[in-house]
């Protein structure tokens, strides 16, 4: 269940998200406010608020200003009738941005990518100090290899085996890609395509649609993986404050 806050100086665009609050399964709504000094005290106080739901254009603060306050704590979705303000949303660290009127359809879509965000923050802030590999068979009987998560450089599915590319080998075991993708910890790779999956700490660099990995292997980045791929590239990007 994600908690939620809503601030907007329009008491009718609060209802509208309310509404969608209400309506969407897993969220629930614990405030909303008119004044933008009043939300951030209530967000503040508040035990744990997951996703703040912010107008941009306000006569007292700007969403801007409230965003600096409270986004090192909780997921800010901006919410503005004004389009040009969208770069300077995610330069302000926001999780998505919706014009409106904003439609429910567009609504589901941004809670989705946005919830999704908190459950990989999540998997990486619990991730076991001693969950550090895994075992498998290499096609002979009786013989197990065990591979390190930070050996790992990237995955290849080819039908019903995989191929584990390490820094200094490669193995080929008898899984599906969606089997390895299952077991690994989601904080630590991500699948880029329907035939790779990558480790994160080994991407050299991102040249359009290709990933560089660090020994300069260049893969594919599939269309249906690759919002899901830059959404977690923006958690780790670093932007500049300043207008």
């Amino acid at each position: 269940m994600s908690t939620c806050y809503v601030i907007d100086d329009e008491e009718h665009a609060i209802d509208t998200i309310v509404g969608y609050i209400n309506k969407y399964p897993g969220l629930n709504l614990i405030g909303s406010s008119i004044n933008p000094l009043q939300g951030i005290e209530d967000i503040r106080t508040a035990q744990q608020v997951d996703i703040v739901f912010l107008d941009v254009d306000m006569p007292e603060l700007s969403g801007m200003d409230v965003a600096d306050i409270i986004s090192s704590f909780t997921s800010v979705i901006f919410t503005t009738a004004f389009p040009n303000y969208a770069l300077q949303a995610f330069e302000k660290n926001g999780s998505d941005f919706l014009l409106k009127p904003i439609s429910f359809e567009r609504f589901v879509k941004s809670v989705t990518k946005v919830q999704n965000l908190i459950k990989a923050k999540s998997a990486l802030d619990n991730t076991s100090e001693n969950d550090q590999y895994f075992f498998i068979n290499p096609g002979v009987k009786g013989k197990m290899i065990q591979l390190n998560y930070s050996d790992i450089l990237y995955i290849e599915g080819l039908k019903n085996y995989v191929v584990i590319y390490t820094t200094d080998n490669k193995y080929i075991t008898y899984l599906s890609m969606k089997e390895v993708e299952k077991s690994i910890p989601q904080n630590r790779f991500i699948r880029i395509h329907k035939s790779y999956i990558v480790s994160l700490n080994k991407i050299k660099s991102i040249d359009g649609n290709n990933v560089i990995m660090s020994q300069n292997s260049e893969l594919p980045i599939g269309i249906s993986f690759k919002d899901s791929f830059v959404d977690m590239i923006n958690t780790k990007t670093l932007r500049s404050s300043r207008k």
